[in-house]
């Protein structure tokens, strides 16, 4: 089978000026995201605790969510520590229109998990056998939680991605000028 020439596409990737920092700005991303998912399970399970001992419930599964959360927050911040602090370049993006694209799609993205998040909240309050009582008011808010906190998680992707060619400039001009 004979190989296929390298694409156009490929080829216009692999030279575009902002493929460095778009791959600094994925480089900060998956480090941001290594110890953010773990952190959101905390605050959920924070809020899950906090209102179920402002209600008189257990608070237990609250705080065990808020300790494992916690635990793993710190240990995906401990193994992201070489990438968070290298001074070894980025490899360059390989996907420039994807970027792009996420970039593009990113707020709306985020109001999309915002309303469908409300709405289905909503859903189980009014529709669930229990859903109207405070009993389930600690779970509604842990799903709040974890929701803000995915928004909250989509906007500083994007904003990292929106700002990676400044970012990028900054951080070269630290390396070479400690």
């Amino acid at each position: 089978m004979a190989r296929t020439p390298v694409s156009n596409i490929t080829m216009a990737t692999a030279t575009d000026p902002r493929a460095p920092a778009f791959g600094f700005a994925q480089r900060r991303s998956w480090v941001f995201w290594a110890w953010w998912y773990p952190a959101v399970l905390a605050m959920a399970g924070a809020v899950h605790a906090g209102l179920a001992t402002v209600l008189g419930q257990s608070a237990e599964i609250g705080i065990v969510m808020a300790i494992l959360g916690g635990v793993f927050a710190a240990l995906g911040w401990s193994f992201t520590t070489w990438p968070r602090f290298t001074r070894k370049l980025p490899k360059p993006a390989s996907d420039i229109a994807r970027v792009e694209q996420g970039i593009r799609i990113t707020p709306g993205i985020i109001r999309t998990v915002l309303i469908a998040g409300a709405l289905g909240i909503g859903a189980l309050v009014l529709l669930a056998p229990l859903g109207g009582s405070l009993e389930a008011v600690p779970l509604f808010g842990m799903l709040a939680a974890v929701l803000l906190g995915l928004a909250a998680g989509l906007a500083h992707t994007g904003w990292l991605m929106k700002n990676s060619t400044e970012r990028y400039s900054r951080w070269v001009n630290r390396r070479h000028n400690p």
